[in-house]
């Protein structure tokens, strides 16, 4: 007979009320992580936060279709890992991009400038 409630890691799976319980830990995953994540899953599936952010965040995930909830809980997770690296690398670049940026804007102030023809006044 198959049990109804089994855990995984940080999945608790409940087979016969259809849905997936994610336990995160705000620790390694911060809120604006854990909210661009579930972000991605509400086409799909119905999704609630709750927790303390301190402690522990649980997030619910309930597909609107007939979905492995199992699986839905794994791609949370891979989903978690994908937004923290995206988040890092953001983060590791953002000097780079303001160079870049301040850059593009300095040349077309130039070029701007240099474009800038002076009409005589009759």
């Amino acid at each position: 007979m198959e049990e109804d409630v089994f855990v995984i890691g940080n999945l608790e799976v409940h087979k016969k009320d259809n849905f997936v319980i994610v336990s995160v830990n705000p620790k390694l995953y911060p809120l604006e992580v854990i909210y661009s994540t579930a972000y991605i899953f509400i086409n799909n599936t119905y999704v609630m936060i709750d927790g303390d952010p301190g402690e522990e965040i649980i997030v619910q995930l309930i597909p609107k279709t007939d979905t492995d909830i199992e699986v839905l809980g794994r791609e949370f997770n891979n989903e978690l890992l994908n937004y923290m690296v995206y988040m890092h690398r953001s983060m590791k670049n953002q000097g780079i991009r303001e160079a870049i940026v301040q850059r593009a804007l300095a040349t077309n102030i130039q070029t701007q400038t240099s474009q800038t023809v002076v009409t005589p006044q009759t």
